[in-house]
């Protein structure tokens, strides 16, 4: 899907008269592009939601809520945590977006969060953590279990963020020519019925205000010329 949206805002921007569209130019856009799409993927999960609970939407293929869910859970991700010796954490995983609920595990078994203000109190208390009845604290870079004693066999299940996508390429005649084989090639993450979403998006960042049907129509008439071509 990256080199056609790639190809077609070529096109558009040239048409526009915006200037040269650089590969990296793409590659920055189109990362800035797939995120904003990916966050919005929450919003809607919410609203599409409490249409649900409102009685406002139908099952079978008008079930929002359950596509919101699919889009969303085509980012689900496991780990084995490491435990860090120099923090005596475990360290998340660096493309984690979300952590599930209730997806810390400590040998198969659901770990329960507790806040910073409620350790002291744990430690204290009779009811204070043990390997049978662990508990963890969350922070923005990895996850303190508790007891101490427990320092390895600790599993997240989280939702990651989409990889940046990037368009990669060789040069032939002086030309960039799209190469896919390249170790550092990524395509958009996202499925393909948002190819129409991604482009516009990113049209926007070059100030083109374009209609869904008008991409369209730029869209069938790349295909035609590059169908052309491969026939001659």
């Amino acid at each position: 899907m990256i080199d056609t949206i790639y190809q077609l805002l070529k096109t558009i921007v040239n048409k526009e008269l915006r200037g040269n569209l650089s590969p990296a130019e793409f590659n920055l856009i189109a990362k800035q592009a797939q995120d904003k799409i990916f966050r919005g993927y929450f919003e809607d999960a919410n609203r599409d939601k409490n249409k649900e609970n409102r009685g406002l939407t139908s099952k079978n293929f008008a079930h929002l809520s359950l596509y919101q869910r699919q889009r969303i859970e085509q980012f689900s991700a496991q780990a084995t945590l490491v435990f860090n010796g120099g923090t005596l954490n475990f360290d998340l995983p660096a493309d984690l977006y979300f952590i599930k609920n209730h997806g810390i595990d400590y040998n198969g078994n659901v770990i329960d969060e507790v806040e910073s203000c409620d350790v002291t109190f744990l430690n204290s208390s009779l009811a204070s953590a043990s390997q049978t009845f662990p508990v963890y604290e969350l922070s923005s870079t990895d996850v303190r279990v508790i007891p101490p004693t427990i320092m390895s066999n600790v599993t997240c299940r989280y939702l990651r963020t989409p990889a940046d996508p990037k368009w990669t390429y060789t040069i032939v005649s002086n030309k960039e020519m799209f190469d896919n084989t390249l170790p550092d090639y990524q395509d958009f993450e996202l499925h393909v019925s948002e190819f129409t979403n991604i482009a516009i998006i990113m049209l926007s960042y070059f100030g083109i205000n374009i209609r869904e049907t008008e991409v369209t129509q730029y869209a069938e008439a790349l295909r035609e010329k590059q169908t052309i071509k491969e026939e001659q």
